[in-house]
């Protein structure tokens, strides 16, 4: 749900200036308690209702109420047709989607449902919707990660771990994480939306992510009790992140990437992948906190959720589907491309053309009986081609030679390379650094 603005809150404030809108947000606190984001939703479409009637609350209910007093079956029909035409309103006039449109259709059928004894009957229309696809472990590992920041990073592998929702999940305090030893670890969470309690787990993805932030921040000086937000603003790692700065960071990273990604569709890849990996479809929407049996999850708990050491091992179990550190064999391609970095590195430090040529030859018999390199290649006698995975592997070690050289040297044969991990970026670009390539592990290789 996004954040409620100034002008929401005056807008809820103004439905409840009526004495209908009053009631209707009492007896919807009682059935669900106070949400401010279903009272932000019905607000707005309790007032583009009333644009459309030309009313305000109170005269709508109020000519609703005389209505029925006159005829129950004229009065139904009457304010059942006016509802009916809501929807193509909404669509023509304020250019809103169907689903959108039917959502506020709904709405309007609980102010009257609430504010009067006979409420209206006509159905709620038939919406379609755009169904969010799940992020895939692959786009994650290979497409998205690479662009991602520690605090980041840790967004994204929380949430696609746990399955915990972006509300949930910024509620959460460093100690509501249980580290169980083995690299996992055990989170007991409350679903504010559902309104119940229920229990999730995270793997080491996340585990790790965890970790790197919290050294991160205790680095900066930060004292870090577990009382400290789990999930803080980059600029300030001592405050708790918001979920308007989560969404930012997603859309940014979508946009570098090209994959769309968000914490509704990361919520849906552990939904996928883990009932994929057969989990029990119950224990599923148990740790998604999702209600189930209708709402009675004290029979459900008691009756079908196993205990937590079972339900890890079902998670451990299933936690391969989601992982993203197994890495599948290298493709050719892939290969080829990873060849093309590394022949754009060693140019940076000074290998002529020639010598990248070389690399893809072997030269036999050179140096014996007195036959020097360029003879043997020149007649070519002893010879055969590297493999590509000789290649990279043989172009590797003149690099790791070469810059050994360097260092040794002071640097004045060429640049300086390093590879360093991402939480030690910032001091290196501040002292000079620059990046000459981001590595799928997280890792950056920089220059100067």
């Amino acid at each position: 749900m996004e954040a409620i603005t100034d002008k929401d809150r005056q807008r809820i404030a103004w439905v409840k200036s009526f004495e209908s809108g009053k009631k209707w947000f009492l007896k919807l606190q009682k059935q669900h308690g106070e949400k401010l984001g279903t009272q932000k939703v019905y607000s707005l479409a309790l007032e583009q209702f009333c644009e459309y009637i030309n009313m305000t609350p109170d005269e709508i209910i109020g000519a609703y109420t005389k209505a029925l007093d006159q005829s129950v079956q004229r009065a139904v029909e009457e304010w059942n047709d006016k509802l009916d035409l809501f929807v193509p309103w909404l669509e023509d006039t304020k250019k809103v989607k169907r689903s959108v449109a039917a959502n506020r259709f709904a709405a309007i059928k609980s102010f009257f449902a609430n504010n009067t004894s006979i409420g209206l009957t006509t159905k709620t229309p038939e919406s379609y919707s755009e169904q969010k696809k799940p992020v895939t472990i692959e786009d994650l590992r290979e497409r998205i990660l690479p662009y991602a920041d520690i605090f980041e990073t840790l967004e994204i592998l929380f949430l696609k771990d746990s399955g915990i929702s972006q509300d949930d999940a910024l509620k959460l305090n460093v100690g509501n994480v249980e580290d169980l030893g083995n690299g996992f670890g055990y989170v007991p969470a409350f679903r504010g939306k559902e309104g119940v309690d229920y229990e999730t787990f995270i793997g080491p993805n996340a585990m790790e992510a965890m970790k790197r932030v919290i050294d991160h921040r205790k680095r900066l000086g930060i004292e870090i009790t577990p009382d400290s937000p789990l999930f803080v603003k980059k600029t300030k790692p001592q405050e708790r992140q918001s979920g308007y700065c989560i969404r930012a960071n997603l859309t940014r990273l979508s946009r570098q990437s090209g994959v769309q990604i968000s914490t509704h569709r990361l919520r849906k890849s552990f939904e996928t992948y883990l009932a994929l990996a057969k989990v029990h479809p119950i224990i599923l929407k148990y740790w998604m906190g999702h209600k189930v049996a209708k709402g009675k999850r004290d029979i459900e708990a008691k009756y079908i959720i196993p205990p937590k050491t079972d339900q890890l091992k079902a998670y451990m179990e299933a936690y391969r589907a989601i992982d993203v550190s197994t890495k599948p064999a290298e493709t050719d391609a892939a290969k080829l491309v990873r060849m093309e970095l590394l022949k754009e590195k060693a140019r940076s430090m000074g290998f002529s053309e020639e010598e990248l040529d070389a690399i893809s030859v072997v030269v036999l018999g050179a140096g014996r009986r007195g036959v020097s390199r360029d003879q043997v290649r020149e007649v070519l006698r002893g010879t055969r081609r590297r493999t590509i995975d000789e290649q990279i592997k043989y172009l590797e070690k003149l690099i790791a030679e070469r810059q050994k050289r360097t260092e040794h040297n002071g640097g004045d044969c060429g640049e300086e390379f390093e590879q360093i991990k991402e939480e030690e970026l910032l001091s290196h670009l501040k002292a000079g650094w620059s990046i000459v390539h981001r590595l799928q592990s997280g890792e950056v290789i920089l220059k100067r």
